[in-house]
């Protein structure tokens, strides 16, 4: 993980207890409605999520930062700046 973090997000994806599936849907659709540099938050509950999204952003050249939320819970800093490539929900 980078070591420095990237400004405030400009979107907020709360996916609750949500399945990897669900969430990647939703995470490849929001990096492609934002421009390159655009970061997006990710909160979860489920620790398949935890492990997928991290995984799914190094695929996509996504650098990603492990944060915690204003509840405490883990969550995720996903920077879209990284190298463009389609992000597909897999």
């Amino acid at each position: 993980m980078p070591a420095d973090h990237p400004p405030a997000a400009a979107v907020v994806v709360d996916a609750g207890g949500e399945p990897w599936a669900r969430v990647a849907a939703v995470l490849a659709a929001r990096t492609r409605q934002l421009p390159a540099g655009g970061i997006i938050d990710l909160v979860t509950d489920d620790p398949g999520v935890r492990v997928a999204v991290t995984e799914w952003c190094a695929r996509h050249g996504y650098p990603v930062w492990e944060v915690t939320t204003v509840d405490g819970g883990p969550g995720f800093r996903i920077d879209t700046g990284g190298v463009r490539t389609d992000p597909g929900p897999g």
